[in-house]
C-alpha cells in the first residue's frame, strides 16, 4: 500500500497563521478523510468522541467533515473547542460542513448555507484551534424530498425538451454560483473550500454534462474544478474497478489544472444498496475490505498529479461496520 500521511506541524502561533498553513497543506499532503453527519455523537458524548479518535488514529485520518449548522458554532462553542483541540493533537484537520437540497432557490435558497460558512469563519476568529475550511455536500437532482423537478433525472441532455433543458441549466448554473460564492468567501478568510460531488458530474447518461456559468457554456466539470480546492467524488461502489472508472475523467481533467484536488469516496453507511455500500454487500461487509480496497484504488490512481486522497462516508456507518483492518484487496 502506497499511503502517504504527513502529520500537521504544531503548534502554530495564531488562528490566521494556522488557517493559511492549512489551506496550503490541504493541497500538498494526502487526504484521508471521513464525513461525520451526526456530529453530536462525537461532540457531546465522551465515549463517542473517544471511539472516534481511536478509529481516526487507526485509519490515519487527516481531515474530518463535521456537519454543523450556523447556530452550532456559538451554542456548542465550548464543546467544539475541546473536540478540535484533541483532533489537532493527533494531526486531524476539522472542516465545517453543510448541505441540503433545500439550499437551492426553488426551496429556501442558499442564505442558511452562507450563514454556516460565516459562523465558522467567526468561530475561527474567536478560537485558537480553528477549522481549516468549509465543505458542502449538496446535489441538484430531483427526488430528494425538496424542491421542484428542475434537473429531470434519468434523461440525457440530448433528450430533454426545451423547457427541461432550461430548468436543468438553471439549477446547474445556480450550483456553480454557490460554489463560486463560497470559494471566494473562504479564500478571503485564508481557508479552503471543498465539496462532495456526484460521480456523474463529468458525464450524465452517457453524455457530457454541460452548464453555463459567467456567460460561457462548457462541460460542467470544467467550470467546477477551479472553484473547489478539495473535490470529493462520491464514487460509491464496492468494486474497485468501478470506483477507478468513476474518477478517471475527473482526474484527467483536473490534471490539466496542475494542483492536487481529487478525492474519491467509499460508502460504509447502510441503506445505499448492495454493491454500493460496504454495509449492504455481504462479501464486503467488514472494515478490512474497505481498507484493502482503499489501498488498491489509491495504487492505481496515485500517479495522477491531481490525486489528493480518499474519504469515507460516514462515521455512523464505519463505527458499526464489523471486523478489523486486514490485508490488501486481491480484486483485479
Amino acid at each position: 500500500m502506497k499511503w502517504r500521511h504527513v502529520a500537521l506541524l504544531v503548534p502554530l502561533l495564531c488562528p490566521g497563521w494556522f488557517s493559511s498553513f492549512a489551506f496550503a497543506a490541504s493541497e500538498t499532503t494526502s487526504v484521508h478523510a471521513m464525513w461525520v453527519w451526526k456530529t453530536d455523537d462525537i461532540l457531546l458524548d465522551t465515549a463517542g468522541r473517544d471511539a472516534f479518535l481511536k478509529e481516526a488514529k487507526i485509519l490515519g485520518l487527516t481531515d474530518v467533515y463535521l456537519f454543523l449548522r450556523a447556530s452550532d458554532y456559538t451554542q456548542k462553542e465550548t464543546s467544539l473547542g475541546k473536540l478540535l483541540a484533541v483532533m489537532h493533537e493527533i494531526g486531524v484537520r476539522a472542516w465545517g460542513m453543510e448541505g441540503w437540497r433545500g439550499y437551492f432557490s426553488d426551496v429556501e435558497g442558499p442564505a442558511g448555507l452562507y450563514a454556516a460558512a460565516d459562523a465558522m469563519i467567526a468561530y475561527n476568529q474567536r478560537n485558537s484551534v480553528p477549522f481549516v475550511g468549509f465543505h458542502t455536500d449538496m446535489e441538484p437532482q430531483d427526488g430528494q424530498g425538496e424542491g421542484q423537478n428542475l434537473f429531470t433525472n434519468g434523461v440525457p441532455q440530448s433528450a430533454l425538451s426545451s423547457d427541461q433543458r432550461a430548468s436543468r441549466d438553471r439549477i446547474l448554473t445556480e450550483w456553480l454560483e454557490i460554489h463560486a460564492h463560497l470559494f471566494k468567501k473562504t479564500q478571503e478568510a485564508g481557508l479552503s473550500y471543498g465539496a462532495a460531488i456526484p460521480s456523474w458530474a463529468d458525464e450524465y447518461m452517457g453524455e457530457p454534462l454541460q452548464a453555463t456559468f459567467s456567460g460561457v457554456r462548457k462541460p460542467f466539470l470544467d467550470h467546477l474544478l477551479p472553484l473547489v480546492s478539495q473535490c470529493v467524488i462520491m464514487s460509491y461502489s464496492t468494486k474497485t474497478s468501478n470506483v477507478i472508472n468513476k474518477i478517471t475523467e475527473e482526474l484527467r481533467r483536473a490534471d490539466l489544472l496542475g494542483t492536487r484536488r481529487i478525492v474519491f469516496g467509499l460508502e460504509t453507511h447502510a441503506g445505499a444498496g448492495m454493491n454500493i455500500s460496504y454495509a449492504d454487500t455481504p462479501d464486503k461487509k467488514r472494515r478490512a475490505a474497505v481498507i484493502a480496497d482503499l489501498g488498491f484504488i489509491e495504487e492505481h490512481v496515485i500517479s495522477h498529479p491531481s490525486y489528493l486522497g480518499w474519504a469515507l462516508h460516514d462515521w455512523a456507518g464505519w463505527s458499526i461496520l464489523p471486523g478489523k483492518i486486514g490485508s490488501r484487496s486481491s480484486e483485479p
